[in-house]
C-alpha cells in the first residue's frame, strides 16, 4: 500500500500557497512545505499558515537554492519519514488540486512509475512559455529516444521517493528550474516508466513567476548536457536493444 505525501516548494508565493493548502487539506496526505530561502516576512508568514496545521510540515533553506533543491528537500525528509510517494505541486495555485484523485488512483496501478500532469493551457498562458516548453519537449525525446515524456516541465507529478533520491544522488543534477527536465529524463534513462495524465493549469492574470531570462539559457545548457550524454550513451543502448530477447 502507497504511503504518499505532498511536496510543495515554496518561493515568493506566500499569497497563493495558503489557498493551495486548503484545498489540499480533504485529501489527507502529510504536506511538507519547503521554504526555499524566502524573506523573514514571507517565512514568518508561511509558519503562520503551517503552525496549526495537523500533518503540514515546514521545512527552510536558510538562502534561496533553486526549485530543484527545494523538492529534493522534501524528498529527502519523506524518505526519512519512509513514505513511497511525493506528489510535486507548485506553491502559485496554477495546478488543478482536484487531480490529485488522478494521481493516487495512478501511483496505485503503477507504483514504480513516475506519474506526471501533461498541461492543457488556459487562454492566459504566455506564448512564449507555451512555445519553449514544446521545444523542450523536442530535446528530451531525443534525448531518451522515446515518446514516452510527453511534458518535462511540468511541476506537478508524483516520484516514487527511493527511487528518485537514489537517481539524484548518482548524478550532479542541477537544482534550479531545470531540475523538473532533468530528473525525468535521468529516470527514463534509469528504466523508470512515466504515466501521463491531463490536467488544467492556469495563469492568473495577477499572478507573479519565478522564471527568469536566465532561466532560458540554464535550459539550454541542461539539454547541451543532456543530449551529449546521450551521444555517448548511445552504443550502449543500441547494444542492449540488439542483445534484448523480445517476445
Amino acid at each position: 500500500m502507497p504511503k504518499i505525501c505532498i511536496v510543495i516548494p515554496c518561493y515568493k508565493h506566500t499569497d497563493r500557497i495558503e489557498g493551495v493548502i486548503k484545498s489540499l487539506l480533504p485529501f489527507e496526505f502529510p504536506i511538507i512545505v519547503v521554504d526555499d530561502g524566502n524573506s523573514k516576512e514571507e517565512a514568518l508568514e508561511l509558519y503562520k499558515i503551517c503552525e496549526d496545521l495537523k500533518d503540514v510540515f515546514l521545512l527552510h533553506h536558510d538562502r534561496n537554492k533553486g526549485k530543484g533543491a527545494s523538492v529534493l528537500t522534501g524528498l529527502l525528509f519523506a524518505k526519512e519519514n519512509r513514505f513511497t510517494h511525493a506528489i510535486q505541486i507548485d506553491a502559485d495555485g496554477q495546478h488543478n488540486t482536484e487531480d490529485i484523485k488522478k494521481i493516487t488512483r495512478l501511483i496505485n496501478e503503477n507504483p514504480e512509475a513516475v506519474i506526471s500532469g501533461s498541461p492543457i493551457y488556459d487562454e492566459n498562458a504566455p506564448k512564449s512559455r507555451v512555445i519553449g516548453r514544446k521545444i523542450t519537449n523536442f530535446f528530451v525525446k531525443i534525448e531518451t529516444l522515446s515518446d514516452e515524456i510527453i511534458d518535462a516541465m511540468i511541476g506537478f507529478r508524483a516520484y516514487p521517493v527511493e527511487k528518485t533520491c537514489q537517481c539524484a544522488k548518482s548524478c550532479n543534477l542541477k537544482f534550479g528550474m531545470t531540475f523538473d527536465i532533468e530528473i525525468l529524463v535521468r529516470l527514463k534513462w534509469a528504466g523508470t516508466h512515466i504515466k501521463f495524465f491531463e490536467t488544467r493549469v492556469a495563469y492568473p492574470k495577477d499572478g507573479h513567476s519565478n522564471f527568469r531570462l536566465s532561466d532560458q539559457f540554464k535550459i539550454s545548457y541542461i539539454h547541451t548536457v543532456l543530449c551529449t550524454l546521450m551521444i555517448l550513451r548511445l552504443p550502449f543502448v543500441l547494444m542492449k536493444k540488439l542483445f534484448t530477447p523480445h517476445d
